[in-house]
Protein backbone atom coordinates (compact mmCIF):
# COMPACT_ATOMS: atom_id res chain seq x y z
CA UNK A 1 0.00 0.00 0.00
CA UNK A 2 1.54 3.16 -1.00
CA UNK A 3 0.81 5.91 1.84
CA UNK A 4 1.54 9.53 1.37
CA UNK A 5 3.67 10.33 4.72
CA UNK A 6 4.25 13.31 6.27
CA UNK A 7 7.19 14.52 8.61
CA UNK A 8 7.09 16.05 11.70
CA UNK A 9 9.76 17.55 13.89
CA UNK A 10 8.67 17.84 17.42
CA UNK A 11 10.83 20.83 19.19
CA UNK A 12 11.57 23.50 21.87
CA UNK A 13 14.68 25.35 22.05
CA UNK A 14 13.74 25.04 25.96
CA UNK A 15 13.86 21.73 27.75
CA UNK A 16 11.65 19.96 30.51
CA UNK A 17 8.24 20.74 28.71
CA UNK A 18 7.45 17.32 27.79
CA UNK A 19 8.77 17.02 24.20
CA UNK A 20 9.43 13.98 24.01
CA UNK A 21 6.74 11.75 25.91
CA UNK A 22 4.51 13.69 23.67
CA UNK A 23 6.33 12.23 20.27
CA UNK A 24 6.73 9.22 21.49
CA UNK A 25 2.82 9.08 22.78
CA UNK A 26 1.84 10.69 19.78
CA UNK A 27 3.64 8.39 18.12
CA UNK A 28 2.20 5.00 19.85
CA UNK A 29 -0.99 6.19 19.81
CA UNK A 30 -0.80 6.99 16.02
CA UNK A 31 0.30 3.08 15.30
CA UNK A 32 -1.44 1.35 18.08
CA UNK A 33 -4.93 2.86 18.29
CA UNK A 34 -5.66 4.87 14.94
CA UNK A 35 -3.98 2.24 12.41
CA UNK A 36 -1.44 4.45 10.98
CA UNK A 37 1.99 3.13 9.90
CA UNK A 38 4.81 5.15 11.91
CA UNK A 39 8.42 5.90 12.22
CA UNK A 40 9.77 7.46 15.35
CA UNK A 41 13.40 9.16 14.47
CA UNK A 42 15.49 9.60 17.59
CA UNK A 43 17.72 12.39 17.04
CA UNK A 44 18.11 13.46 20.26
CA UNK A 45 21.49 12.85 22.28
CA UNK A 46 19.99 12.09 25.07
CA UNK A 47 18.26 9.60 23.54
CA UNK A 48 14.92 9.26 25.63
CA UNK A 49 12.87 8.23 23.13
CA UNK A 50 14.58 5.26 21.92
CA UNK A 51 14.87 4.40 25.99
CA UNK A 52 11.25 4.45 26.32
CA UNK A 53 10.20 2.27 23.50
CA UNK A 54 13.21 -0.62 23.77
CA UNK A 55 11.69 -0.26 27.57
CA UNK A 56 8.04 -0.92 26.55
CA UNK A 57 8.96 -3.47 23.83
CA UNK A 58 11.36 -5.51 25.76
CA UNK A 59 14.41 -4.46 23.08
CA UNK A 60 17.04 -2.68 25.59
CA UNK A 61 19.41 -6.19 25.62
CA UNK A 62 18.94 -5.83 22.00
CA UNK A 63 19.39 -2.03 21.39
CA UNK A 64 23.04 -2.46 24.28
CA UNK A 65 24.55 -5.71 22.39
CA UNK A 66 23.14 -5.09 18.59
CA UNK A 67 22.04 -2.35 17.85
CA UNK A 68 24.69 -0.10 19.09
CA UNK A 69 27.46 -2.22 18.57
CA UNK A 70 26.59 -2.84 14.57
CA UNK A 71 25.64 0.86 14.77
CA UNK A 72 22.21 0.59 13.48
CA UNK A 73 21.24 3.71 15.01
CA UNK A 74 20.76 7.63 13.86
CA UNK A 75 24.39 7.96 13.72
CA UNK A 76 25.20 5.91 10.70
CA UNK A 77 23.08 8.22 8.45
CA UNK A 78 25.39 11.25 9.83
CA UNK A 79 28.60 9.09 8.50
CA UNK A 80 30.96 10.41 5.97
CA UNK A 81 33.48 8.26 4.62
CA UNK A 82 37.20 8.54 6.22
CA UNK A 83 39.36 9.21 2.83
CA UNK A 84 38.22 12.38 0.30
CA UNK A 85 38.87 9.47 -2.70
CA UNK A 86 35.92 7.50 -1.79
CA UNK A 87 32.12 8.22 -2.23
CA UNK A 88 30.17 8.50 1.23
CA UNK A 89 28.24 5.22 1.27
CA UNK A 90 24.60 6.16 2.70
CA UNK A 91 22.69 4.11 5.05
CA UNK A 92 19.57 2.32 3.61
CA UNK A 93 16.61 1.98 5.43
CA UNK A 94 17.42 -2.10 6.30
CA UNK A 95 20.43 -0.96 8.06
CA UNK A 96 18.92 1.35 10.44
CA UNK A 97 14.97 0.85 10.47
CA UNK A 98 13.92 -1.17 13.60
CA UNK A 99 10.86 -2.79 13.74
CA UNK A 100 8.86 -2.86 16.91
CA UNK A 101 5.17 -3.29 16.59
CA UNK A 102 3.23 -4.18 13.09
CA UNK A 103 2.54 -0.25 12.74
CA UNK A 104 5.46 1.10 14.37
CA UNK A 105 8.92 1.71 13.48
CA UNK A 106 11.85 3.37 14.99
CA UNK A 107 15.51 4.66 14.18
CA UNK A 108 17.25 4.45 17.34
CA UNK A 109 19.26 7.30 18.87
CA UNK A 110 23.03 7.43 20.11
CA UNK A 111 24.50 9.19 23.13
CA UNK A 112 27.35 9.39 21.11
CA UNK A 113 26.22 11.92 18.48
CA UNK A 114 27.75 14.29 20.84
CA UNK A 115 30.89 13.68 19.59
CA UNK A 116 29.72 14.65 15.72
CA UNK A 117 28.11 17.77 16.33
CA UNK A 118 31.54 20.20 15.54
CA UNK A 119 31.25 18.94 12.16
CA UNK A 120 31.95 21.89 9.34
CA UNK A 121 30.36 19.48 6.84
CA UNK A 122 27.09 21.41 6.26
CA UNK A 123 26.15 18.85 2.86
CA UNK A 124 25.33 16.15 6.71
CA UNK A 125 22.12 18.54 7.49
CA UNK A 126 20.40 17.37 4.29
CA UNK A 127 21.44 13.65 5.40
CA UNK A 128 17.93 12.80 7.47
CA UNK A 129 15.62 14.17 4.44
CA UNK A 130 17.87 12.39 1.79
CA UNK A 131 17.83 8.91 3.37
CA UNK A 132 13.49 9.67 3.83
CA UNK A 133 13.76 10.25 0.34
CA UNK A 134 16.26 7.63 -1.58
CA UNK A 135 14.49 5.12 0.65
CA UNK A 136 10.99 6.46 -0.29
CA UNK A 137 9.36 6.74 3.24
CA UNK A 138 6.89 8.72 2.59
CA UNK A 139 5.63 5.42 0.40
CA UNK A 140 5.88 3.24 3.42
CA UNK A 141 4.66 5.44 6.45
CA UNK A 142 1.76 7.73 7.01
CA UNK A 143 3.81 9.34 9.66
CA UNK A 144 7.47 9.93 10.45
CA UNK A 145 7.96 11.81 13.78
CA UNK A 146 11.16 13.66 14.68
CA UNK A 147 12.56 13.84 18.26
CA UNK A 148 14.61 16.71 18.11
CA UNK A 149 17.46 18.27 20.35
CA UNK A 150 16.45 21.43 22.69
CA UNK A 151 19.32 23.09 21.12
CA UNK A 152 20.77 24.60 18.44
CA UNK A 153 22.83 22.25 16.77
CA UNK A 154 23.22 20.82 13.00
CA UNK A 155 20.96 17.50 14.22
CA UNK A 156 18.25 20.32 14.58
CA UNK A 157 18.53 21.73 10.95
CA UNK A 158 19.05 18.32 9.88
CA UNK A 159 15.52 17.13 11.35
CA UNK A 160 13.71 20.64 10.50
CA UNK A 161 15.51 20.39 6.98
CA UNK A 162 13.36 16.76 6.47
CA UNK A 163 10.26 17.88 7.93
CA UNK A 164 6.63 19.21 6.81
CA UNK A 165 5.65 20.49 9.63
CA UNK A 166 6.96 21.06 13.07
CA UNK A 167 5.25 20.97 16.55
CA UNK A 168 5.89 22.74 20.00
CA UNK A 169 5.52 21.19 22.84
CA UNK A 170 5.12 23.90 25.76
CA UNK A 171 4.61 24.02 29.14
CA UNK A 172 2.93 26.87 30.66
CA UNK A 173 5.90 29.21 32.97
CA UNK A 174 6.90 32.20 32.45
CA UNK A 175 9.77 31.44 30.69
CA UNK A 176 7.55 29.76 27.90
CA UNK A 177 8.19 32.65 25.17
CA UNK A 178 12.14 32.50 25.30
CA UNK A 179 12.01 28.69 23.76
CA UNK A 180 9.85 29.92 21.13
CA UNK A 181 11.46 33.01 19.76
CA UNK A 182 14.80 30.86 19.86
CA UNK A 183 12.90 28.39 17.77
CA UNK A 184 11.49 30.76 15.24
CA UNK A 185 14.87 32.76 14.87
CA UNK A 186 16.29 28.96 13.89
CA UNK A 187 13.13 28.44 11.79
CA UNK A 188 14.04 31.18 9.69
CA UNK A 189 17.35 31.45 9.00
CA UNK A 190 16.86 27.75 7.69
CA UNK A 191 13.57 28.96 5.31
CA UNK A 192 15.69 31.91 4.04
CA UNK A 193 18.77 29.95 3.26
CA UNK A 194 17.25 27.06 2.23
CA UNK A 195 14.02 27.85 1.01
CA UNK A 196 12.34 25.36 3.00
CA UNK A 197 8.82 25.42 2.94
CA UNK A 198 8.63 23.74 6.63
CA UNK A 199 5.43 25.37 8.40
CA UNK A 200 4.10 25.14 12.42
CA UNK A 201 1.71 22.88 12.78
CA UNK A 202 0.68 24.13 16.10
CA UNK A 203 2.03 24.79 19.89
CA UNK A 204 0.78 21.93 22.22
CA UNK A 205 0.47 22.55 26.10
CA UNK A 206 2.00 19.87 28.06
CA UNK A 207 1.63 18.96 31.98
CA UNK A 208 -1.53 21.06 32.65
CA UNK A 209 -2.47 20.86 35.77
CA UNK A 210 -6.68 19.84 35.69
CA UNK A 211 -7.31 23.19 37.62
CA UNK A 212 -5.23 26.36 36.80
CA UNK A 213 -4.23 28.46 39.16
CA UNK A 214 -5.15 32.45 39.05
CA UNK A 215 -1.38 32.93 38.24
CA UNK A 216 -0.89 30.18 35.85
CA UNK A 217 -3.68 31.35 34.27
CA UNK A 218 -2.14 34.87 33.68
CA UNK A 219 1.02 32.94 32.73
CA UNK A 220 -0.86 31.66 29.79
CA UNK A 221 -3.00 34.59 28.54
CA UNK A 222 0.41 36.62 28.59
CA UNK A 223 1.84 34.02 26.22
CA UNK A 224 -0.35 33.80 24.05
CA UNK A 225 -0.38 37.82 24.06
CA UNK A 226 3.63 37.93 22.81
CA UNK A 227 4.43 39.34 19.76
CA UNK A 228 6.24 36.00 18.82
CA UNK A 229 3.35 33.99 19.68
CA UNK A 230 -0.16 35.90 19.05
CA UNK A 231 -0.24 34.66 15.27
CA UNK A 232 0.27 31.13 16.18
CA UNK A 233 -1.98 28.32 16.25
CA UNK A 234 -2.40 26.61 19.62
CA UNK A 235 -3.96 23.44 19.70
CA UNK A 236 -7.24 23.14 21.33
CA UNK A 237 -5.88 19.72 22.86
CA UNK A 238 -3.42 19.63 25.70
CA UNK A 239 -1.87 17.01 27.94
CA UNK A 240 -2.29 16.60 31.57
CA UNK A 241 -0.09 16.41 34.37
CA UNK A 242 -0.19 13.12 34.99
CA UNK A 243 2.54 11.81 37.34
CA UNK A 244 2.84 8.33 37.12
CA UNK A 245 3.50 9.02 33.14
CA UNK A 246 6.29 11.64 33.89
CA UNK A 247 7.94 9.18 36.59
CA UNK A 248 7.36 6.26 34.06
CA UNK A 249 5.45 3.86 36.69
CA UNK A 250 3.91 2.08 33.44
CA UNK A 251 6.93 3.39 31.19
CA UNK A 252 7.05 6.87 29.66
CA UNK A 253 3.46 6.11 27.19
CA UNK A 254 0.29 7.77 27.60
CA UNK A 255 -2.05 5.18 26.05
CA UNK A 256 -1.14 3.17 29.70
CA UNK A 257 -2.70 5.29 32.08
CA UNK A 258 -6.75 6.50 31.77
CA UNK A 259 -6.28 10.42 31.69
CA UNK A 260 -3.14 10.55 28.97
CA UNK A 261 -4.49 8.23 27.07
CA UNK A 262 -7.80 10.40 26.16
CA UNK A 263 -5.35 13.53 25.92
CA UNK A 264 -3.17 11.82 23.40
CA UNK A 265 -6.24 10.47 21.18
CA UNK A 266 -7.46 13.89 20.89
CA UNK A 267 -4.22 15.58 20.68
CA UNK A 268 -3.55 12.97 17.25
CA UNK A 269 -6.87 13.34 16.25
CA UNK A 270 -6.25 17.45 16.00
CA UNK A 271 -2.73 16.57 14.55
CA UNK A 272 -4.42 15.07 11.27
CA UNK A 273 -7.21 17.11 11.50
CA UNK A 274 -4.31 20.50 11.13
CA UNK A 275 -2.53 18.27 8.35
CA UNK A 276 -5.22 17.48 6.24
CA UNK A 277 -5.82 21.55 6.65
CA UNK A 278 -2.55 22.31 6.13
CA UNK A 279 -1.89 19.70 2.74
CA UNK A 280 -4.68 21.82 1.14
CA UNK A 281 -3.59 24.86 1.41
Amino acid sequence: MKRDGTVISFINMKGGVGKTTLCIGTGEYLANFLNKKVLMIDVDPQFNATQSLMGVYNRVDEYLDTFLKKNMTIRKLFENTTSVYEPNEYAKAEDVIVKLDDNLDIICGNINLIFDDNSKDNSRTKRIRKFIRDNNLKDVYDFILIDCPPTISFYTDASLMASDYYIVPNRIDRYSSLGITSLQSVIKRLVDEEELSIKLLGIIYTMVDENLTQKTQEIKESFETEESVKDLYIFKSKTSYVRDLLVGYNENISSKYQKSRRDIELVCLELIARVEVGDNE
